[in-house]
């Protein structure tokens, strides 16, 4: 597996951001990463903020948000605010843009979106001399969006689905594109010191948190994975008793993998057609910050 084509996602909430920065810098000298995405949340730190310091303290990887809901921004001042982090970063910026919760016209949403960052790739072609236009990934959860946005971005991101579902994916957007376009996954993995139960419960409870919303539960869908995420609600015994977790959940996240399981689990992913796998560790609120650093370490050292 080439190190080039590596991604981390650091997920403030999961991360400090004092633990973020110094992983950061840890990536940086691994040499094995090249692409660090900040996910972008509804409350806390701001994803472009946290990743202004990454490239900051960085001269390699290129980092970005991953993503922010661009109608939420005011096309003008994140004009701005790219072109600053392009100058000071030696155009090592990415650009993760997406919908948030579509609402009820969710086709009108991603018309919104695709004519605003027309709308801002325009602006970017006005930066100046030596400051390029950020590398931009559209978020993609389903065929219809992936292909809409296939002939804009440089990159689709996809997130937490199985490689059958990314495949799908893949071959739809290089369908309406064929010159080249990166396909990053977001790959969710849990972790937890204190046992595999317990990287389990933490795996099936966000699969859950996500379900609850629309647009997720749509792919799940589509993904086959929908009635196994049902089940979850069905019986809860798994919250407090033995977790027996589904397998179909199993292609789209793994909890406390060893190495055996985690390189199998990311060239799935490639063999998919996925480019650019982003490992996206989680862990619970609780858990140890050296415990954190360490997983990082061995995931790194695995891939």
């Amino acid at each position: 597996m080439s190190p080039e084509r590596i991604g981390f996602a650091l997920r403030p909430g999961v991360f400090s951001p004092q633990e973020i920065r110094e992983i950061a810098v840890t990536l940086e000298q691994g040499e094995r990463v090249s692409r660090i995405f900040v996910p972008d949340m509804r409350n806390g730190y701001e994803s472009l903020e946290i990743a202004s310091s990454i490239l900051a303290l960085t001269n390699r990887v290129h980092s970005g948000s991953g993503v922010i809901r661009l109608l939420e921004h005011d096309p003008q001042l994140l004009t701005r605010r790219v072109q600053t982090l392009q100058a000071l970063s030696s155009n090592r910026l990415m650009l993760g843009v997406g919908t948030g919760s579509p609402g009820p016209q969710p086709g009108r949403t991603v018309g919104a979106i695709l004519q605003r960052l027309e709308e801002l790739k325009k602006a970017f072609g006005g930066f100046p001399q030596g400051v390029r236009p950020p590398e931009i990934y559209v978020a993609a959860l389903k065929l219809g969006i992936a292909k809409r946005a296939a002939s804009m971005a440089d990159g689709l991101l996809l997130n937490f689905c199985s490689p059958q579902h990314a495949s799908k994916l893949v071959e739809a957007a290089r369908v309406e594109r064929s010159e080249r376009i990166d396909f990053a996954c977001y790959l969710k993995i849990f972790y937890s010191s204190q046992s595999d139960e317990s990287a389990q419960r933490l795996m099936l409870q966000e699969f859950l948190n996500y379900d609850s919303a629309p647009q997720y539960h749509e792919m799940f869908v589509q993904d086959g994975t929908a009635n196994a995420i049902s089940s979850l609600k069905e019986n809860e015994g798994w919250k407090s008793g033995p977790v027996d977790v589904p397998k179909e959940l199993l292609r789209a996240s793994l909890a406390n993998p060893q190495r055996d399981a985690l390189v199998p689990y990311v060239q799935s992913f490639k063999q998919a057609g996925v480019t650019l796998p982003s490992v996206y560790p989680y862990f619970s609120n609780d858990e140890d910050p050296r415990f954190k650093t360490e997983t990082v370490n061995r995931i790194v050292k695995s891939l």
